[in-house]
């Protein structure tokens, strides 16, 4: 499901980036139908059931988002790298519901809110740049 997530959002950038009705990839030009059906097995290894396109139900793609459901995947991104630092506490023997390292999420994630760019909380509670290690590790 997660090797679908991705295929699906690199589809959305696809078929939202070009002009249709042909897109290119990988050297050919597909048309929509088949341009996911290719991507989906590529990505995935599993063929879609043939005469299918069952992007057609996929209500995201045609609702506004404009190649936006990339967005997920990267919000999970930083969300995998806040929790490394409750992660860190367990390779300590150390609770996860830490009181501490709750409150300073709190204080530094929750309460700021839209007031604070994404960005700039992300390094206050990390106390680094943001790393996109976490996430692919848990995707392994």
């Amino acid at each position: 499901a997660k090797c679908k997530y991705l295929a699906m959002s690199l589809y959305d950038l696809k078929v939202h980036g070009g002009s249709g009705p042909y897109y290119e990839f990988e050297g050919k030009e597909y048309d929509a139908v088949s341009l996911y059906n290719v991507m989906i097995e590529k990505y995935t290894g599993i063929a879609p059931m043939p005469d299918s396109f069952s992007a057609a139900s996929w209500f995201h793609l045609m609702m506004g988002y404009d190649a936006g459901y990339y967005g997920y995947i990267y919000s999970e991104t930083f969300a995998a790298d806040l929790f490394s630092k409750f992660e860190e506490l367990s390779r300590e023997n150390k609770s996860v519901l830490d009181v501490d390292l709750g409150k300073k999420y709190r204080d530094k994630i929750l309460s700021p809110c839209a007031t604070t760019d994404g960005e700039v909380m992300l390094l206050d509670f990390l106390g680094r740049e943001p790393s996109k290690d976490a996430f692919l590790a848990s995707r392994i």
